[in-house]
């Protein structure tokens, strides 16, 4: 006997029109803050990178208020752990980046990241102020590494 998953159809002018039943969850930049400092992640492609090639990852620093915190500015340092919580990378070399769709001479900070399977990992970054105009901060974000 076979047995069938039910599915909704809607007809409109003729077509048949079926809603998606496994649709991959769509992710966007995460962005989290602690004290006076506001950071957003990207990693390429998608926010969902590949196992076992470089990602070229990015952070967005930001006050409270908006104004875009120069990278320039900060001592930042970034490790990335797997789900055992150990270090896959750390003593990344840093270079500011153009962020699009911004005012020329915003900047992010950028990394390459190789994570080696796919799985559960955990991007960190911490800094503080070169300047001391922001508190010191450490920020973590979950990232899931596809085959």
């Amino acid at each position: 006997m076979y047995r069938s998953l039910a599915m909704f159809t809607l007809t409109v002018s003729g077509f048949v029109i079926t809603p998606m039943v496994f649709a991959p969850p769509l992710i966007a930049h995460q962005q989290t803050s602690t004290g006076d400092v506001e950071v957003m992640i990207h990693l390429d492609p998608d926010d969902s990178p590949y196992a076992g090639k470089p990602t070229l990852t990015w952070f967005m620093l930001m006050r409270r208020n908006g104004d875009i915190i120069s990278p320039s500015s900060c001592n930042c340092r970034v490790v990335a752990y797997d789900s055992r919580n150990r270090a896959i990378a750390h003593h990344l070399p840093l270079s500011p980046m153009p962020i699009e769709g911004h005012q020329k001479g915003h900047e992010a900070v950028s990394t390459m990241i190789t994570f080696p399977k796919p799985g559960s990992y955990t991007v960190v970054l911490s800094g503080s102020s070169k300047k001391r105009d922001f508190n010191r901060f450490e920020l973590r974000f979950p990232v899931k590494v596809r085959p």
